[in-house]
């Protein structure tokens, strides 16, 4: 009988301990929608942004709120094999990573079409309007890697 508890017990351990770490990759991107291939189409392996239709290597915003826990984060980095990607939205109590917070960021990510040229005011205003950004920020900071490598900052303080 005491035997059976204990080999519960180191079972229970292990199955929290599995549960507790996240994950921030992105195990299997959805393509763009618009990437249907064809037979007349040879295949095309040229990187992850084709296939997720973001023309970003790397995407972070942060907006930070008066407060503690009140920030609005999110992060994405295509940069090399592998994808990541975190959604941290403190206001509305939302955390996420991996594959559902690439869901939940791609769809507004892949419509950005600013460039390194693209004046930053309109960038910070085409973020706040597609992540539905809430006012009354105190600060809010966007870091872009371009795919020429190209890295930008952009910054707004209310």
């Amino acid at each position: 009988m005491r035997v059976r508890y204990v080999l519960t017990a180191a079972s229970l351990s292990l199955l929290l301990g599995a549960c507790g770490e996240e994950d921030e990759t992105v195990q299997d991107p959805a393509p763009a929608e618009d990437t249907e291939q064809t037979e007349d189409q040879p295949a095309d392996d040229t990187g992850n942004q084709e296939d997720t239709g973001i023309s970003f290597l790397e995407f972070d915003m942060d907006a930070d709120y008066e407060g503690n826990d009140n920030d609005f984060e999110l992060s994405y980095d295509a940069e090399g094999s592998e994808i990541e990607a975190s959604y941290e939205n403190e206001r509305d109590m939302l955390t996420m990573s991996g594959d559902d917070a690439f869901q939940e960021i791609q769809p507004v990510l892949s419509e950005f079409e600013f460039t390194t040229e693209t004046p930053d005011d309109e960038v910070i205003d085409r973020v706040i309007e597609g992540f539905e950004v809430e006012e009354g920020f105190q600060s809010i900071e966007i870091e872009i890697k371009f795919e020429d490598g190209t890295e930008k900052e952009y910054n707004r303080g209310n």
